[in-house]
């Protein structure tokens, strides 16, 4: 699931995180994709200062939470290492579908998305016109710069292969619970996950499978998957299984 984050200065950034993280896992997760050290960082969400080894459960965090980061005064300045010519110089990590490693690659803040694209060519050889570049949840446009996205050093960035023409849809199987059946549906890539949400009501009224009563939610790859996004977004392959999630929440203590 995705959490925002805002610091002191008043700088928003998203960074996914598991449903059971500990607190000090969070931590390190924004030490490693935007650089603030863990001893620096004070993480406090609804006014509760979060306890490092409690985790995401304990606190009801949940997808879109809002999380405060207060920061040493060191690390909250917010300032960029420059180039000689006195241009803000960022290091950013870009996350390929097709391998688990990750491009790392040197940028300036005022460097088109277009410029950094083609770097990625470089390095990945896959041509600027078949991908999108996601920051934050959010596609980054050819002509925008990366200081219009708030792109800061190490952020981290995913990168999401844009379908073939005449691309045929995406076969997926759907767990409506654990242990049940797997049931197979077809969505289009480029189709937002609000649309499984009608299939699956369609599919219930002729199959008559089990949907927990108080709601639910999808899960692929052990996160929330978000509705308004779509399943390209996700980086959903055929035969990929996606499962339906009760959507209760337990009271905060």
């Amino acid at each position: 699931m995705d959490v925002v984050f805002e610091t002191s200065t008043g700088r928003y950034f998203t960074i996914e995180i598991g449903f059971f993280d500990t607190v000090l896992e969070i931590k390190e997760k924004v030490q490693k994709y935007q650089g603030y050290p863990v001893p620096t960082q004070k993480l406090v969400f609804q006014g509760q200062e979060l306890a490092d080894d409690r985790d995401t459960e304990h606190y009801n965090i949940l997808q879109n939470s809002r999380i405060h980061l207060a920061l040493a005064a060191d690390a909250a300045d917010g300032k960029l290492p420059e180039s000689g010519d006195g241009r803000a110089r960022i290091t950013v990590a870009v996350s390929t579908p097709t391998s688990r490693r990750q491009l790392t690659l040197e940028a300036d803040a005022a460097d088109t998305v277009a410029r950094l694209k083609e770097r990625v060519r470089d390095l990945s050889g896959v041509p600027p016109n078949r991908f999108v570049l996601f920051h934050g949840g959010v596609e980054l446009q050819d002509h925008r710069r990366l200081a219009d996205y708030v792109v800061a050093d190490h952020s981290r960035m995913n990168l999401v292969m844009r379908p073939s023409l005449g691309a045929k849809k995406l076969r997926l199987l759907l767990l409506p619970k654990h242990g049940a059946k797997t049931i197979p549906v077809e969505v289009n890539a480029s189709d937002n996950v609000s649309e499984l949400r009608k299939e699956v009501q369609r599919l219930h009224g002729v199959l008559n499978f089990d949907l927990p009563p108080e709601g639910y939610f999808f899960i692929y790859k052990q996160n929330a998957m978000e509705e308004d996004k779509s399943f390209r977004w996700h980086d959903v392959r055929p035969g990929d299984t996606i499962e339906i999630f009760h959507a209760s929440v337990k009271d905060s203590p």
